[in-house]
């Protein structure tokens, strides 16, 4: 578990650090963050008890410094209200968590229950919903160089996800959201996936 991992003295993996980068994403004060810098924020957190030091070591300095001068922090900024860690939860068809044909007529009645937490919704002044979802995935060269290639490698790995926070957000706020992006750490930038999701 990721607790007997902080106690250790084993490399984290890709996921454990995720894990403690979401939660220094959770409970990072964004305004702290911007005008103090990473490490005075990584080690308010681990003064506040949020973080535990092994959890603060894990984080990657240089990726927080690149969300620190990000165009999603100039929208955090602006914000005129900030949810972090949304929680919902919701019904949605068991048709919908396989591609396979036969299998989404099997199950096309089915219904499963679905918890989660979308890691950022930004309420802008003139009301739009800004729904962003944190990604640590390792980003290929050819990503990199190919924007198409990025947005279709996010939209099949992480689509169907992106689709129930949306509609937890159209549930939970009456309205659906008005841009999906998933906030790539390591590319340092928002990956707009509004029109391969919507």
């Amino acid at each position: 578990s990721f607790e007997l991992l902080l106690q250790s003295d084993q490399t984290p993996k890709a996921t454990d650090i995720g894990t403690a980068t979401h939660a220094f994403l959770e409970f990072c004060d964004f305004e702290k963050l911007f005008c103090d810098g990473v490490d005075a924020e990584c080690q308010r957190l681990v003064d506040r008890g949020y973080l535990l030091e092994k959890e603060a070591g894990m984080i990657n300095r240089r990726q927080i410094a690149m969300l620190r001068e990000s165009n999603l922090m100039k929208r955090v900024n602006e914000a005129e209200r900030i949810y972090r860690e949304q929680r919902f939860g919701m019904q949605v068809s068991m048709a919908d968590l396989t591609r396979d044909t036969e299998r989404k007529t099997l199950l096309k009645d089915h219904k499963i229950f679905v918890q989660g937490s979308i890691d950022l919704l930004l309420q802008m002044p003139d009301g739009r919903l800004l729904l962003f979802d944190y990604k640590t995935d390792r980003i290929t060269d050819e990503e990199r160089d190919d924007e198409a290639l990025l947005t279709c490698n996010m939209k099949r790995k992480h689509g169907v996800q992106l689709s129930y926070y949306a509609k937890a957000v159209t549930d939970l706020f009456g309205k659906a959201p008005d841009g999906i992006f998933i906030y790539s750490l390591p590319l340092g930038k928002a990956i707009d996936l509004y029109d391969a999701i919507s």
